[in-house]
């Protein structure tokens, strides 16, 4: 489990507080998300690869919020580049079943301006960026930004 860490907040002024640009991405079991049609739900957005060690260290409790808030709250694990080969394989060794949508030519990370991974994107019920965070969470760190976009 992720211990008590401070993460580095990157606010990107373009993004905070502006509609989350939208996507139409493939999942691992083959079906498309588009974002816009998860409004009315918030949305925490996980940018990953599966050769990054805090992503690995952060997917559990991710996976743990997933479930827990599943009536209010759209968890997606964006693998950033991978095969989904890799990617399954991954999720396999670490007996994960979250839900992954693959960028495999990182288009939508490049939208987003990624500054590494993992990267947590905050999204309230009306589709817009409330926090934008680069690294491994904590605890109270992902409770704070979910606080943003209406999660307790």
């Amino acid at each position: 489990m992720l211990k008590d860490k401070p993460s580095a907040l990157v606010v990107y002024p373009q993004f905070r507080g502006s509609p989350a640009p939208d996507f139409d991405l493939p999942s691992l079991n083959g079906e498309n998300l588009k974002l816009s049609d998860l409004r009315g739900k918030a949305v925490l957005i996980n940018f990953w690869t599966v050769w990054c060690g805090p992503c690995k260290e952060e997917m559990p409790l991710l996976e743990s919020l997933s479930k827990k808030h599943s009536e209010n709250l759209i968890v997606l694990a964006i693998n950033e580049g991978d095969s989904a080969t890799d990617a399954e394989k991954f999720l396999q060794e670490e007996n994960l079943k979250i839900t992954v949508l693959l960028d495999e030519n990182r288009k939508i990370g490049d939208e987003y301006k990624l500054g590494g991974y993992p990267t947590s994107i905050f999204i309230d019920e009306e589709g817009i960026i409330q926090a934008i965070y680069l690294g491994e969470m904590s605890q109270k760190e992902l409770k704070r930004n979910l606080r943003l976009i209406g999660i307790k």
